[in-house]
């Protein structure tokens, strides 16, 4: 069947031009970018240095703030800044707070009325007091740790807080100190923390990123052991108001292989679980499981079993050198990889329904040196379809932190044509969105519907 000239750009009028999503890329050399990715290619849309030089860490509360943690140079003070996130992407600084050394990690109650960080190399957490405009104030609490460390002198030679993470409840936060094998709680009240209790980890695996799992058998923790290179999952109850953990499965971050034999030593890092927590993904460095010039590092890919231990699947390539961290978008299609040494991010389609990816990227993007974080911040559509006779438009649900778009179909026999009435809002224009001071009536037969926060379509 030949398409007549007019019914071809019709079609190509009706591609939806807003796919592309934000996402953040937190590097070790200063700069937070800013960058776009629709499927298929990335663009930069703005860089900032307020969290310099190592914005190492990005935290996103909602879809209009962000807290970034500044390691400091080695041996230096650490810092941790607010933005408010504009309708691009684009990062405006509101407020920025010193703390200890080596602030590589934060999180933000459940209240978003403080931040918690990680300090490694300052051996310790720091609370800071958040304010509901994004404003950081000063140091509230301190806990600085000299405990007795693991049985790794040179990767434990003191206390190393890595990650502080928040429990379903919001009650109690976590942080795992890669140097003591802890994994130290403290209890939620108010504006602040109390040192709660400890639990010990495996000697020697130095506790780096965990991830806590609602599941039918309840709470979940899987924790990434850095220096062992072990994954352990525990199940987590609340006895009596509080909370205790039990250590259910260890397995190696290689399935049923172990750590290559290579010097440096291959370090574990990210663990991401899939938005419809079936699959867990835990990330390797320096292992160089996949040959070639250059060698990749790998991710390996787990299935939840029903009684939420772990089900090795494969080794999968991570697209390149150290991936210190990774994220799934929100949708559960895409996958993208912060590769530290090779100075990319490495975008995969994901396949839902085997939780595997392909060897080969569907985009890759040149970063500055030292990429280390990369959070979306909302979930990528596919794109939509239509016939030649009648147009059927179903707009997939699109999540972001703060709201989800519900999925929409809208069918019409014949395509409509701009009224005069409507001289500026052509047939699939955009119609709405964040910033959008044009048209917003749609011809008969289409629906304004939305894509994402910024970008509305008549469709």
């Amino acid at each position: 069947m030949k398409f007549s000239t007019k019914i071809a750009a019709a079609v190509l009028a009706y591609i939806p031009q807003a796919l592309g999503v934000t996402l953040f890329v937190g590097t070790t050399s200063g700069p937070l970018i800013t960058i776009d990715f629709d499927g298929a290619s990335v663009s930069q849309i703005s860089t900032d240095s307020n969290a310099s030089p190592a914005p190492t860490w990005q935290t996103l509360v909602g879809s209009s703030l962000l807290i970034s943690t500044n390691e400091g140079p080695w041996n230096g003070q650490g810092s941790v800044v607010s933005y408010t996130i504009g309708s691009t992407g684009q990062l405006t600084k509101i407020s920025s707070q010193n703390g200890l050394n080596g602030l590589l990690h934060a999180a933000v109650s459940p209240a978003r009325n403080f931040v918690a960080a990680a300090a490694y190399n300052g051996h310790g957490v720091v609370v800071y007091p958040l304010s509901s405009g994004g404003v950081l104030s000063g140091v509230s609490q301190q806990f600085t740790y000299n405990t007795p460390t693991g049985p790794v002198p040179n990767r434990q030679d003191g206390s190393h807080p890595h990650q502080v993470i928040f429990d379903p409840t919001g009650k109690f936060l976590f942080a795992n100190d890669l140097g003591a094998d802890l994994i130290r709680i403290y209890s939620v009240g108010g504006s602040g923390l109390t040192e709660y209790t400890t639990v010990t980890a495996p000697a020697g695996s130095g506790p780096r990123h965990g991830i806590f799992v609602e599941t039918d058998v309840g709470t979940l923790y899987y924790l990434v052991g850095e220096v062992g290179n072990i994954i352990t999952t525990y199940k987590v109850s609340y006895p009596s108001g509080g909370i205790s953990l039990t250590a259910v499965q260890q397995v190696s971050s290689y399935g049923t292989s172990t750590a290559p034999a290579r010097n440096p030593q291959p370090t574990a890092a990210g663990i991401q679980v899939s938005p419809d927590k079936k699959f867990v993904y835990v990330s390797n460095r320096g292992d160089v499981s996949f040959p070639g010039n250059p060698g990749q590092d790998s991710i390996s890919a787990w299935e939840i079993n029903p009684d939420g231990t772990l089900q090795f699947l494969q080794l999968l390539k991570a697209g390149g050198s150290t991936p210190r961290h990774f994220s799934i978008d929100p949708s559960g299609q895409y996958v993208a990889v912060a590769l530290q040494y090779t100075n990319r991010v490495a975008f995969f389609r994901r396949d839902a329904t085997t939780g595997l990816w392909p060897d080969t990227p569907v985009a890759t993007w040149s970063s500055p040196n030292g990429p280390v974080c990369v959070q979306w911040l909302s979930g990528l559509d596919t794109p939509a379809t239509t016939t030649t006779a009648a147009r059927t438009t179903t707009t997939l649900v699109r999540t972001t932190t703060s709201s989800t778009t519900t999925t929409t179909t809208t069918t019409s026999s014949a395509i409509p044509t701009t009224t005069a009435a409507q001289p500026a809002q052509s047939q699939w224009g955009q119609c709405g969105g964040v910033g959008w001071t044009g048209p917003t009536a749609c011809v008969a037969g289409t629906t304004c519907t939305a894509l994402n926060p910024y970008y509305s379509q008549c469709l």
